[in-house]
């Protein structure tokens, strides 16, 4: 299992706070986590700008991925480095 999946999975419902490999944070209020053997899939919403966000990895070696939804569909954001309770 990917650690930082399994790290949002034992957070959620709480709030988690997601870095990304670029520097940039996002507090998300977690609608959903859950694992299907290996992969993980999740979504929540950014608060401060009510977009939707979802996290997904295919398993243990594949970085943890977050995108958004935008008015045309999803929009990678990036790797997500590190989670923390928000």
């Amino acid at each position: 299992m990917n650690t930082l999946a399994k790290r949002v999975h034992n957070i959620a419902p709480d709030a988690v706070r997601l870095h990304f490999e670029g520097g940039d944070t996002v507090t998300l209020a977690m609608r959903s986590a859950e694992f299907f053997q290996e992969s993980f899939q999740a979504e929540g919403v950014d608060g401060d700008t009510d977009t939707t966000f979802r996290l997904v990895t295919d398993g243990e070696d594949d970085p943890l991925l977050a995108a958004r939804q935008t008015a045309s569909g999803w929009e990678i954001v990036g790797e997500v480095r590190d989670v923390e309770a928000a």
